[in-house]
């Protein structure tokens, strides 16, 4: 089992030290989120909660995802970076190229890209960018990413994309693995034409019917030997949780988290987080 540690909500001058510490506790990565920002009121739902509203606030720090994991690839040399998760479609996929070839490059290839098509329409309506097609151009940009990411030539003619023969560099030396998250069946077929799928946190028990089905897709597709992550975040687990998690087929799992008892962000000192760090890689680790 692969275990990292989320700096989602972490604030940005305790951000970089955490890190460190996590990498002296044995982790074997952290990972990033991503948002651009957040409105002052809530027009579209949150997916991933019942009640369909966020959890942290307009003052919760989202830095910029590949700034900061090349940052934290200079400061840690052991650590992995994984984006949990990249607003893919959000953007142009020239700029993410551009952005995500740099980190690789810069971190010797510690980078993992996990991506989402995202929820929240206001965000792409800033940047320009279609929300109602997100999962479709997500599905083209997939389709010549790698090659752009690893400095090749690059042409490519699609319905949403539509460019000529063009270079990117630097070229990364290797492919960057790429995740895919969602439950929707499109996202977990996306998932299984790449290196692996993430979920949110779930209770143990939740988690072997997710695994199995996402096996099944990768059945479907003819898929199943080659290498794929599987990842969920575990809630309130038990000692023996992550063994039997690994035995039916989960690689990787996220550490603590930094949220209140009512499952909201809430600021906290540096030495409080490296508290619960610590607590959880001693019991499980």
């Amino acid at each position: 089992m692969k275990f990292w540690q989320s700096l989602v909500f972490v604030e940005i001058d305790q951000v970089i030290a955490l890190a460190q510490f996590c990498e002296e506790l044995g982790f074997y990565g952290v990972s990033v989120a991503d948002h651009l920002v957040t409105t002052k009121v809530q027009s579209d739902d949150y997916f991933f909660r019942e009640d369909g509203n966020i959890f942290w606030n307009p003052e919760t720090h989202w830095p910029d995802p590949w700034a900061l994991t090349t940052a934290l690839s200079q400061q840690c040399q052991q650590l992995n970076f994984l984006s949990s998760i990249f607003i893919l479609p959000m953007r142009d996929p020239f700029s993410v190229a551009k952005a995500l070839s740099t980190a690789a490059c810069l971190s010797n290839n510690r980078i993992t890209m996990g991506i989402g098509v995202g929820w929240q329409k206001a965000e792409f309506e800033l940047l320009g960018q279609d929300f109602h097609t997100r999962g479709k151009r997500t599905d083209e940009m997939l389709q010549f990413l790698p090659q752009l990411m690893r400095g090749e030539m690059t042409e490519f003619h699609g319905k949403f994309y539509d460019f000529d023969a063009l270079q990117m560099s630097p070229g990364t030396e290797q492919d960057i693995p790429i995740m895919v998250g969602g439950y929707a069946e499109a996202a977990l077929r996306r998932a299984a034409r790449h290196d692996g799928w993430m979920a949110t946190s779930h209770v143990e028990a939740e988690i072997y019917p997710l695994l199995e089905k996402i096996k099944t897709i990768r059945t479907e597709h003819d898929d199943s030997e080659r290498p794929f992550e599987l990842w969920s975040g575990v809630k309130q687990p038990e000692q023996d949780s992550f063994k039997r998690l690994e035995a039916a087929g989960l690689t990787m799992t996220n550490g603590t988290n930094f949220l209140d008892g009512q499952g909201r962000v809430v600021p906290s000192s540096l030495d409080d987080k490296k508290r619960k760090v610590e607590a959880f890689a001693k019991q499980f680790f």
